[in-house]
């Protein structure tokens, strides 16, 4: 949904475009195509400006995109962990997304988003700290 929305799209207007199956005969190349398309429309011109219109409201564009990137790097963790593979992610991108995250951790959490904060050793790294965050154990 991330490319209608990037470029301005309500939910309303998207509907259910994307319902049923996505993956079809190749899913490797629908998910190649997906991500694509994802990552051309937050690197289109005024984007990341643009006001995104979401289920819980409007929001800037870059926000939508750290959004995304939490969602995805968190979720690609427990993926890795579900088919027990290596799980780690790259230290830079873990690091702005846990500097992000910190200031709208409580928000995900009292919606229900996120379970209980895991607590970690203070001199853990970025991905340990979003982990924690995000109620996973790192």
């Amino acid at each position: 949904m991330a490319p209608p929305l990037f470029a301005g799209e309500t939910i309303a207007q998207v509907g259910d475009r994307f319902a049923g199956d996505r993956l079809g005969a190749d899913p490797v190349g629908a998910f190649d195509d997906a991500a694509a398309a994802a990552l051309a429309a937050v690197q289109a011109p005024g984007s990341l400006e643009r006001t995104v219109h979401l289920s819980f409201g409007d929001h800037p564009g870059e926000e939508y995109a750290m959004q995304l990137a939490a969602d995805h790097l968190v979720h690609a963790v427990d993926l890795a962990r579900a088919l027990d593979a290596d799980d780690s992610v790259d230290g830079d991108t873990a690091a702005a997304v846990c500097d992000w995250f910190g200031a709208v951790e409580a928000v995900y959490r009292e919606m229900g988003a996120i379970g209980p904060r895991v607590e970690v050793p203070a001199d853990a790294g970025p991905q340990a700290r979003l982990l924690g965050m995000a109620g996973r154990t790192p």
